[in-house]
C-alpha cells in the first residue's frame, strides 16, 4: 500500500514542479507594479463573484416562496400572489423572460373591483399610484365596470424609456392608465 502511495506521489511531483516552475517563468521579467496590479483585479473579480452569487441566492430565495401566477398578458412579469390575497409582480423589459436583460418594475397588486370608488378607496388606504387595473379571471388590462381583479401599483427600478416616456426610480403614475368607471351612486 505505502509502495503504491509513494508511487502516484513521485508521479505527482514533476507536474507540481512543473505548475510552480510555469507560474514562476510567467512572472519572470514582469514588473512587480503590474503583478500587483493583477493580483487585486483577481481579487476585485472575486468579490464580485461573492457579491453575485449571494443575489443569486437571494433571487432564488424570493422565486421560490410561492408558485408564478400564469397569465397570457402579463407575460413580461413573475408574479406571486401572497398570503393576505395581494400580488407582488417583478415586470422585466422582454415578452419572453427568457431573453429578459432587465427588471423595469416591482409592482403591487392589490385585490379590487374596476370602477373608480374602489381605486379611489384603495390609494387612500394604500397611497397614490395605483393606476392600473387587470381583470385575472379574464386576464385583461381593464375589464368590464365593476368586476373584481388587481389594482397595480409600478415602481420604476432604473431609467428607461418606455412606450409613454421616460421612467426613473420610483411610483411610475403613467403606467399604463386603466381609467375606471363610475359604478356607484
Amino acid at each position: 500500500m505505502k509502495t503504491i502511495l509513494r508511487k502516484k506521489l513521485l508521479s505527482i511531483v514533476p507536474a507540481v514542479v512543473g505548475i510552480a516552475l510555469v507560474t514562476t517563468s510567467c512572472t519572470q521579467g514582469v514588473p512587480a507594479e503590474t503583478v500587483a496590479a493583477k493580483d487585486r483585479e483577481i481579487a476585485d473579480l472575486h468579490a464580485q463573484l461573492a457579491t453575485i452569487q449571494q443575489d443569486a441566492t437571494f433571487w432564488q430565495q424570493l422565486i421560490t416562496i410561492y408558485p408564478p401566477l400564469k397569465s397570457t398578458v402579463m407575460s413580461d412579469h413573475r408574479a406571486y400572489m401572497l398570503p393576505g390575497g395581494a400580488i407582488l409582480a417583478l415586470h422585466f423589459d422582454n415578452m419572453n423572460l427568457s431573453q429578459a436583460k432587465n427588471l423595469n418594475w416591482v409592482a403591487l397588486g392589490v385585490p379590487g373591483k374596476f370602477c373608480k370608488e374602489d381605486q379611489e378607496r384603495i390609494e387612500k388606504q394604500f397611497g397614490k399610484g395605483f393606476t392600473h387595473f387587470h381583470d385575472m379571471m379574464a386576464d385583461t388590462h381593464g375589464g368590464n365596470p365593476g368586476v373584481e381583479g388587481m389594482w397595480f401599483i409600478h415602481s420604476g427600478v432604473r431609467e428607461f424609456t418606455a412606450p409613454w416616456g421616460p421612467v426613473t426610480p420610483g411610483v411610475d403614475l403613467n403606467f399604463m392608465p386603466t381609467q375606471a368607471p363610475r359604478c356607484g351612486s
